[in-house]
């Protein structure tokens, strides 16, 4: 059995590639050169509540980064959004039941690379039972 972690991280890694964005698993470098945009599902956090042997509560936190161009700020906040929006309907896993308990989203100015980029970060966690 797969842990509730790489689970929720596979789920919404599926999400993003069906929702049709460029969807990678690593922090990306500027030798990627990656179009933009893209989506990078990234960290994720849990706090376990280990009830018995066999069954695992708790929480479980996935953070998702997007990148866009800052001159197609709609595109982007659409992408952030249809993330978010997903991100709210997902309620399980192939072994657990999710509720979701907070979602927070930001979009900045991204000036580390020579283009005019927006990063957004949304973070959503979830109590497992």
């Amino acid at each position: 059995m797969l842990s509730p972690q790489i689970q929720l991280f596979n789920a919404i890694f599926a999400a993003s590639l069906n929702l049709g964005y460029k969807t990678i698993d690593y922090s990306p470098t500027s030798d990627d050169s990656l179009p933009y945009p893209f989506v990078f599902v990234a960290e994720t956090n849990s706090d376990d509540v280990i009830n018995n042997k066999d069954v695992i509560t708790g929480r479980v936190r996935q953070t998702v980064h997007v990148w866009g161009y800052a001159h197609d700020r709609a595109t982007f906040t659409d992408i952030v959004y249809q993330l978010e929006m997903k991100l709210r309907h997902l309620t399980t896993l192939k072994n657990y039941r999710l509720e979701i308990t907070e979602l927070n989203s930001n979009q900045i100015i991204d000036n580390t690379t020579t283009d005019n980029l927006l990063h957004g970060t949304i973070e959503a966690e979830y109590k497992l039972s």
